[in-house]
């Protein structure tokens, strides 16, 4: 079956958003781009291809891009140029808006008012009515977040750059168990909302391991000139078997006796991945699961107050605590 003509035109016009942002990521770095690299981040196009593809945004686009024919490199010289708009139809804004709006509690300020002002550039390619009717349908869905918010979120907009730059960063942190600041390099990978508080995971040059790090224990961040080497990383690897944060360790069972309205609401519950509930009898119940840390279970039980019992896996000294990071 032939592939429709919007199809062949979402084709290309990827390939053109990939050429746009190596060399706007260049662009930055103060380094042009050769036709391996670009060639390496389209993988799937040749080298013909890949000028036409160049000819078509510089002539018909008109991106300011130029050609060194001695080094054979590519580079903007200037960032003025956009890659054209895709249109969206009146159902994928709704989801954008809903997506919006449910992002927005747990994110910076200053992130939340791009998000609402790329939002409104979207909306302005629908007519009027469909606009108005997207508003209005996102001011009908709320997301309320943790009752308490985590410091922290001002070190989210570097670490979020340093990430997708690949920088490490420099830091001052504060480690509670030590009650301590430390200088560290770090070279951030992943970030993670839990419970309303961002957390970084990534490597750690004073360790030489993997921790995940509390933005609201950061006192001070640079965000450095040096481009890290990528290690390999997997956050479905990493947090496997973890309830939030806590991760390391072997997968050790655990179950929990669940009673009152904990166990006559298990049923209107999504558990997380692996565990499973089964009632045992009236108003009470088991869910049994694996984890390799135990420290946010410890957190998480105590939600249910006393409705939740812990019976195996967790050491007889922790099972009246409820938990910390």
């Amino acid at each position: 079956m032939a592939r429709s003509r919007y199809s062949k035109f979402r084709s290309r016009l990827w390939k053109i958003v990939e050429i746009d942002r190596q060399l706007r990521q260049q662009w930055h770095r103060g380094r042009p781009c050769t036709k391996e690299s670009l060639l390496a981040g389209l993988k799937d196009i040749d080298e013909r291809t890949l000028r036409r593809l160049i000819e078509l945004m510089r002539d018909d686009l008109h991106a300011p891009i130029e050609y060194d024919r001695a080094l054979q490199t590519y580079k903007y010289t200037n960032l003025t140029f956009v890659v054209p708009n895709v249109q969206l139809d009146e159902d994928e804004m709704h989801v954008l808006a809903t997506a919006v709006q449910a992002i927005r509690p747990v994110m910076p300020t200053s992130l939340s008012k791009r998000l609402d002002k790329l939002l409104s550039k979207l909306l302005d390619a629908l007519p009027e009515s469909q606009r108005d009717d997207v508003r209005r349908a996102q001011g009908q869905v709320e997301f309320v977040p943790a009752p308490v918010l985590s410091k922290g979120a001002q070190w989210f907009e570097p670490l979020h750059q340093a990430i997708v730059g690949r920088h490490s960063v420099d830091m001052t942190y504060y480690v509670q168990t030590k009650e301590q600041e430390t200088q560290r390099r770090f070279d951030p990978y992943y970030l993670r909302n839990y419970q309303g508080a961002w957390y970084v995971a990534g490597y750690d040059h004073l360790t030489r391991h993997w921790p995940i790090l509390k933005l609201a224990r950061i006192r001070a961040l640079s965000v450095s000139d040096e481009i890290y080497d990528v290690r390999p990383f997997s956050a479905a690897e990493y947090f496997k078997n973890s309830l939030g944060i806590m991760v390391g360790g072997d997968a050790q069972p655990v179950r929990i006796r669940l009673t009152g309205y904990a166990a006559s609401t298990a049923d209107e519950r999504i558990w997380p991945p692996g565990f499973t509930y089964k009632a045992t009898g009236p108003g009470e119940g088991i869910l049994s699961g694996e984890l390799a840390n135990v420290t946010d279970l410890l957190q998480w039980v105590s939600a249910f107050q006393c409705d939740a019992e812990i019976l195996s896996q967790v050491p007889s000294e922790l099972r009246n605590k409820t938990g910390g990071e």
